[in-house]
């Protein structure tokens, strides 16, 4: 079987079908060596078009034409040997080729005198065959062909005008033809038409891999054979046999043997090429390798010391050699270029890669191609070089290839080690992917600045690329130091710059203000620059924006800030502005978008994250889910985020995923077990983050009230408030410290909370979020008295059940049903507590639906199913994407793709989703989830094929 040459086979038969209605016509095929030229002309034999035409088919070997003049003629008329395997020839006559062609070693020179009458008794002699049937005449190898021969076939075309003729010449593309001359006169002819031949592409090679496997291949697998072989039939077959030969399967892993044995295989086959040919081809071969391909010919002419014609012609013969890709524009593969450069010294190679350098900088060629041949050398040798280095840096920085921007920035330390700003550079760009190896860079680039400004900018950059790892005490004491020290001279004066005071402001807050005095603010090092830092116009949003939602200022200041630092052009944000981001969108309820970013973070150009990162995002997605009452998906992050951490130092990290677990452990009625697990984490966190410690303070708190130690809980929650104030964070919705601290007053001491509550009040209706006002009625309400305090629990349950915050939803319902139980209404308290129970028990919060259920059988009712409330309650996040889903229409298996979960999770999904909206199939999810969240309420609905 054929592959990949339907065209090809298609043109050759349908001028076999001319021939035979008497057109006289003349094929040349070219293409390189083991195109599959002779097993076209075989394929020609077999089609239908030929079976009635007389063949007379021969092979014009190497050694045919070095037989003297009309060789090509007597291999195709006069065979030694046997006769044409077709059509036997009779007994040789007077007229019989055999006598009146010259015999072999003839080696006269062509003229058309002496030439002649040869040329007349042959053309006599076809013109006899053509009478009988059409003549078919094939020459295989044709490029060896003498000149008598090949004149004699230009004869032959202009006297047999009208006969039914064909004749088929094969000639490689890739050697040089015996006779030029007379070549370029035949293929002048009108009657002469050239059919290339070109490299088989991906599907022929498929093609050619399921005759050598006996099975369908991988596409990768044909991709990769077709790119390393260039489409070379022959070259193909082999390796597809060496791979079977080698036991390996037509699979992905197959793939990617393929890639390493066939580059093994063609810098082999080059090597050998290569060595063969003259030294100009041999220098060409080096400054392609050298330069990584062909699309700057001037380039290859002048680094090879050679001019344009045989800098072409020298890339012809690598290509026909198999070295470059079948449009001659690069290598095949890396192997080629390290075989061609290995007969290099080193000496040589860098003297090479610095011409190179300079050749490509001078034509203007892009910093990138530079660079590379300036990173092969063992050092920038001059100012340029460097200069070149920074530009190429800044030019992968900005298309997010930060390993290439380090590599070149360590080029510019080595010649230049006092370079602050090429330092920090490197920081930044190490930092994404191993911050502990940033760390030594950021203390050197603050150690070698100056003046307070560029301190200050520095460190905030060190802070937040390092936030993800637990600093030793002695590096967050100099970023400490040089933030606090800034922090008075930012604000007016020469250093006065209110931006990045308001960088180090949110920085502080991060980070806290603990553990820092006088010896925190001295730095060692020597002192060697001042430096300006050349801000990120979207980190200096991402951070303002976080700054305006901890201050508790403007809730849509600080969304729009979080949008804009999201829209960054950059392809690899640093992982610290996503973050940053979403906890920012995350305390403005804007929750979608917040685990979007983090999702970004994750798969930042589909790299595998580090644990560190994995630590970052889990900590922030455990403590968004649990605040918003998916319990049971904040219990997975939080253990998923653990993990994750494996034998990483990350222990200090891992305040917030613990503190998430133990307050799971309060919610589903198990404070004893989560006293134990935050006894692990202590009580001091000086290398963490202080929100992370604010958020221990509150889990320790809650898990001490509901131990029946209300008084310890009250001293916990004034800590957690107090180091709140002290660090200027004066969101309300952080933490609930101030609720919960109003919620155990108003048991022993009510007035003691009133001051509280107004001041919650206060910082809600500032911040404006449903959530903020619904936790301010609570704390208001259940410390008022009456009928007021009823009307505020109403409000509060009704502004949370408009906001993500389901479990404070429930808990506000709750707090309702009691009210109105102790103010005699028990009808209105027995709806209240038996939504409260529902609520609770479908998020997962499971001590305060067994409460709601306690309460409610006291006041006389039964846990029924009451109107327009689902039995289950409010589903859990990831119930909510599979139910979103399976709405727009995704099979379990795709939604399992989609989540990245088994197909049986998403069944154990589903049928919690059918049971806590009392459907049966997937066409009543719609409506049964907009009776939940209301009619006007935007089903989810996730593209079936995004990130899959």
């Amino acid at each position: 079987m054929i592959h990949g040459r339907d065209n090809e086979s298609t043109a050759l038969g349908a001028r076999a079908a001319a021939a035979c209605r008497g057109e006289t016509g003349c094929v040349v095929l070219t293409a390189p060596p083991g195109y599959g030229k002779s097993v076209l002309l075989d394929a020609l034999l077999r089609a239908p078009a030929c079976r009635d035409m007389a063949v007379l088919r021969a092979h014009c070997g190497e050694a045919a034409g070095g037989a003297g003049a009309y060789a090509g003629l007597r291999a195709l008329f006069a065979p030694a040997g046997a006769p044409a395997p077709d059509r036997p020839e009779p007994e040789p006559g007077e007229d019989s080729p055999a006598v009146f062609l010259p015999g072999p070693g003839d080696a006269q020179r062509f003229t058309l005198t002496s030439a002649y009458p040869v040329f007349r008794r042959l053309l006599g002699h076809v013109l006899r065959l053509t009478a009988d049937r059409p003549l078919l005449l094939v020459l295989d190898d044709a490029h060896h062909c003498d000149e008598h021969s090949l004149r004699w076939l230009e004869f032959l075309l202009r006297r047999a005008a009208g006969q039914p003729l064909l004749v088929v010449l094969a000639r490689s593309s890739g050697t040089d033809p015996r006779a030029p001359r007379a070549w370029a006169d035949l293929l002048a002819h009108p009657p002469v038409s050239v059919l290339p031949l070109g490299p088989l592409g991906t599907d022929a090679v498929g093609g050619l891999a399921e005759e050598v496997f006996g099975t369908p291949a991988h596409p990768r697998l044909a991709e990769r054979v077709a790119e390393v072989t260039g489409g070379n039939p022959r070259t193909a077959v082999r390796l597809l046999r060496e791979l079977r030969r080698r036991g390996a399967a037509p699979d992905k892993a197959g793939a990617q043997q393929a890639w390493e044995l066939g580059g093994g295989m063609a810098a082999r086959s080059v090597r050998r090429v290569v060595d063969r040919e003259s030294a100009t081809v041999r220098s060409v071969a080096t400054a392609i390798a050298l330069l990584g391909s062909t699309q700057f010919p001037e380039g290859v002419a002048v680094l090879a010391e050679v001019d344009r014609a045989q800098a072409e012609e020298a890339i012809a013969v690598l290509r026909h050699a198999g070295a470059l890709t079948p449009d001659g524009t690069a290598l095949v593969h890396e192997a080629v270029r390290s075989a061609l450069l290995e007969p290099l010294g080193t000496a040589r190679a860098a003297n090479l890669h610095a011409r190179a350098a300079l050749l490509l900088s001078d034509a203007g060629r892009p910093v990138e191609e530079v660079a590379r041949h300036l990173m092969r050398m063992p050092r920038a040798r001059e100012p340029w070089m460097t200069a070149v280095l920074r530009d190429a840096a800044a030019r992968a920085e900005q298309r997010g290839a930060l390993a290439e921007a380090a590599g070149c920035l360590r080029r510019v330390l080595e010649a230049e080690p006092d370079d602050v700003e090429a330092r920090l550079r490197l920081a930044l760009a190490v930092a994404p992917d191993d911050p502990l190896s940033a760390v030594p860079l950021f203390r050197a680039a603050l150690a070698g600045t100056a003046d307070t400004r560029g301190r200050a900018a520095i460190a905030v950059q060190y802070a937040m690329a390092c936030l993800s790892v637990p600093l030793p005490a002695a590096c967050r004491a100099e970023i400490l130091g040089a933030l606090e020290t800034a922090w008075d001279a930012l604000a007016s004066g020469p250093e006065r710059a209110p931006q990045l005071r308001d960088q180090v402001a949110t920085v502080l807050l991060l980070m806290g203000r603990r553990g820092t005095g006088v010896a925190a603010r001295e730095h060692r090092g020597t002192v060697t620059a001042s430096y300006r830092l050349r801000t990120d116009r979207h980190e200096t949003e991402a951070l303002a924006a976080l700054r305006t939602a901890l201050a508790g200022h403007s809730r849509e200041a600080a969304v729009k800030g979080a949008r804009r630092a999201l829209a960054t052009p950059s392809l690899q944000p640093p992982p610290w502005l996503l973050f940053t981001a979403a906890a920012t969108l995350g305390l403005a309820d804007e929750t979608t978008e917040a685990h979007t970013a983090l999702d970004t973070m994750l798969r930042r150009e589909g790299d595998e994250p580090t644990a560190w990162v994995r630590v970052l995002a889990g900590s922030l997605r455990s403590h968004l889910l649990h605040r918003d009452g998916a319990v049971l998906d904040a219990a997975a992050e939080a253990r998923s985020t653990i993990a994750a951490a494996g034998r990483t130092n990350c222990e200090a990290r891992l305040v917030t995923a613990r503190a998430v677990l133990a307050s799971v452990l309060v919610d589903r009625g198990e404070p004893q077990q989560a006293e134990r697990l935050l006894d692990r984490i202590g009580r001091s966190e000086p290398s963490g983050s202080a929100l992370a410690y604010l958020l221990y303070l509150h889990t320790r708190a809650r898990t001490r009230w509901a131990t029946g130690s209300p008084r310890q809980a009250l001293r916990l929650l004034r800590e957690c408030g107090a180091v709140q104030e002290t660090a200027g964070v004066l969101s309300p919705v952080l933490t609930s410290w101030w609720v919960d601290t109003c919620l155990i007053l108003a048991a022993i001491r009510p007035a003691e909370g009133r001051e509280l509550a107004e001041q919650g009040a206060e910082r809600a209706r500032r911040w404006g979020t449903p959530r903020a006002l619904g936790l301010a009625a609570l704390a208001s309400g259940v410390l008022t008295p009456g009928r007021a305090g009823l009307d505020l629990l109403a409000e509060s349950a009704h502004q949370l059940s408009r906001s993500p915050a389901v479990s404070a939803y429930a808990r506000a319902e709750y707090a309702l049903g009691r009210a109105l139980l102790l103010h005699g209404d028990e009808a209105g308290a027995r709806e209240r507590l038996r939504k409260a129970a529902g609520i609770a028990g479908g998020c997962g919060a499971l001590a305060l639906a067994e409460s709601a259920r306690s309460l409610l059988v006291s006041a006389g009712g039964r846990m029924g199913h009451a109107a327009g409330v689902p039995t289950g309650g409010l589903l859990t996040t990831t119930e909510l994407k599979v139910a979103g889903l399976a709405v727009s229409g995704a099979s379990n298996r795709q939604i399992a793709q989609r989540l990245f979960v088994t197909v049986r999770t998403v069944e154990s999904h589903l049928t919690n989703v059918y049971r806590k909206l009392g459907v049966r199939r997937r066409d009543q999810l719609t409506d049964a989830l907009r009776a939940v969240h209301g009619r006007s309420w935007p089903v989810p609905g996730w593209s079936v094929l995004e990130g899959a």
